[in-house]
């Protein structure tokens, strides 16, 4: 048993009193690591021994998913308090995992204001931006002086953790500027706010998808960034944090995407989940290896006279399924960076088709230097190893220019055609690779070797 197991034993024995005590002097984050390890009813006994806004922050940092499995072990007076302590945003994620009728349950303990928040940020799809953002954005009206601004932004000091920017609203919420603080200490006291603030301020609507919203921020190097309605009234703001954990998952969905596992599953997603997720994409995988195989079946004869290319078949395809991974993965990141404009499709292509033929070049003359050596033997060959060497030297060259190629143009394509640009794009990308390398293996082998032999 390593340590790490040995620390999980000794934390699921330990009694909830003690161990809130334990992670009442530790930081949100190493406490959320903590409750993960306990079984659900020792966490949401830990929990409730725990203060609300101590509980609320640690269960913040855990995984919604697993944050709703404590707090649904909960009593609903005190899962509510401890819902209730969350930043709103961070209250509707666990929300979102807790079954309906616990959902209504915990709803009705909520005060009229924290249950207006809520329904209000559930009405917006999570992957939005108004999915993502929190009410709790700081904004003064702009007939204010500068004098009520300061002493305003004192009180709303003691109820609000941070204040990233402060934004100024007109009498029916509509966002009009931003404040610079500075210019709001050194300005003198009568000044309305209106002609102090800076009116061109940035804004994203509530419908803007979240990982367009993390590009602008990454763009501009905001800290956050104010969320509108379709009128312009200012409804909350979506902060740096947010925005690193859009990043995250949107990073490990097209991962996951990309060799056919469901987006949302995780390391520890029931077994029923994940079947769901994977079996289809692994039907279609199952179609495309049936495809190469009858690439395959159609050279019997080939194969036949020289059994050697069976070994030299899966180095041909092997190589190009790694030079296509390759050209995949810069093409998927170059889409999650926004770097997508259709007049850069051609100017991609040719790139990838650059570095395909001479990655090719070098690849194939190693292996032609291997195979002119008879790596695998060449008896068979008639005493023509060199020849050999030509015909795999050449369908590496080939594969590569097609795997590069291809991995590249497969998101565009996907895109165009309304798909998520990750979703399995490996598994079309093996299947021209896998088909391109057989078949380019094969037929020059019967077109060169044999005829040459023939003759």
């Amino acid at each position: 048993m390593n340590q790490e197991d040995t620390e999980n034993s000794q934390e699921q024995s330990e009694q909830p009193q003690s161990v809130a005590e334990r992670i009442e002097e530790i930081a949100p984050a190493d406490g959320a690591s903590v409750m993960t390890h306990l079984s659900a009813a020792n966490a949401a006994d830990v929990a409730g021994i725990l203060d609300p806004e101590t509980a609320g922050k640690i269960l913040a940092r855990m995984e919604p998913s697993h944050a709703a499995i404590v707090i649904n072990d909960m009593p609903a007076p005190e899962a509510s308090m401890v819902l209730a302590a969350m930043d709103p945003d961070d209250r509707v994620d666990v929300l979102a995992h807790v079954p309906e009728p616990r959902h209504g349950e915990l709803m009705r303990e909520f005060t009229q204001h924290d249950a207006d928040e809520v329904r209000q940020l559930e009405q917006h799809p999570s992957d939005t931006a108004g999915g993502i953002m929190t009410t709790q954005v700081t904004s003064l009206a702009e007939d204010l002086t500068c004098e009520q601004a300061v002493a305003h932004l004192r009180r709303l000091n003691e109820e609000q953790e941070q204040m990233f920017y402060v934004y100024v609203v007109d009498g029916r919420s509509h966002l009009v500027g931003v404040l610079s603080m500075r210019d709001l200490i050194l300005s003198k006291p009568e000044r309305r706010l209106n002609q102090i603030m800076h009116p061109n301020v940035t804004s994203v609507p509530t419908t803007m998808d979240q990982e367009e919203v993390a590009r602008i921020m990454r763009r501009y190097k905001y800290l956050a960034m104010p969320v509108v309605d379709a009128r312009n009234r200012l409804v909350g703001i979506i902060t740096l944090d947010d925005v690193v954990e859009v990043i995250n998952d949107e990073a490990t969905e097209d991962v996951q995407k990309m060799f056919g596992a469901g987006a949302e599953e995780r390391l520890l997603s029931p077994w029923q989940f994940s079947l769901r997720k994977r079996i289809w994409w692994l039907e279609v995988n199952l179609a495309t290896a049936f495809l190469a195989a009858w690439v395959i079946s159609r050279f019997d004869g080939v194969i036949a006279a020289l059994p050697v290319l069976a070994a030299y078949q899966s180095i041909v395809s092997g190589m190009g399924g790694n030079g296509g991974a390759q050209a995949l993965a810069v093409a998927i990141r170059g889409m999650a960076l926004g770097e997508t404009a259709p007049q850069l499709l051609r100017k991609v292509l040719y790139r990838e088709f650059v570095v395909g033929l001479f990655t090719g070049v070098i690849v194939g003359i190693t292996t032609w230097a291997c195979a002119a050596a008879g790596i695998f033997g060449y008896d068979q060959y008639a005493g023509r190893p060199i020849l050999l060497g030509f015909v795999i030297c050449l369908a590496l060259l080939l594969n590569h220019v097609n795997a590069c190629v291809t991995g590249v143009s497969i998101p565009f394509f996907m895109k165009r055609l309304g798909f998520d640009p990750a979703q399995s794009a490996t598994i079309f990308a093996t299947t021209f690779t896998d088909c391109g390398g057989f078949f380019l293996t094969l037929w020059l082998a019967k077109e060169i070797i044999l005829r040459h032999i023939g003759g």
